[in-house]
């Protein structure tokens, strides 16, 4: 498990148009290296999309943010207490 994280982080390292579409689209959208990395530093070396740059680290933050929102939920739902 901690290989495959490993594997994951690689991807941050180097700039996303040297991967394929479908991995670029999968390292932007469903794991977000890419806003992490890439996109924060295009905008500042490169001068590109401020909307996408700064619309996406924003919509990114808050999806993950409500993911972790409704799993922390879960867990205090099914959280029993052990002892008095």
């Amino acid at each position: 498990m901690i290989y495959i994280f490993y594997m994951f982080n690689d991807f941050a390292k180097y700039p996303i148009s040297i991967y394929n579409s479908l991995l670029r689209w999968l390292i932007s959208f469903i794991v977000p290296f890419a806003f992490t990395a890439y996109y924060p530093a295009s905008y500042f070396l490169q001068d590109k999309d401020v909307i996408f740059n700064i619309g996406g680290l924003i919509l990114i933050s808050l999806v993950f943010f409500a993911i972790s929102l409704k799993l922390w939920d879960r867990g205090l739902d099914s959280y029993e207490s052990a002892g008095s």
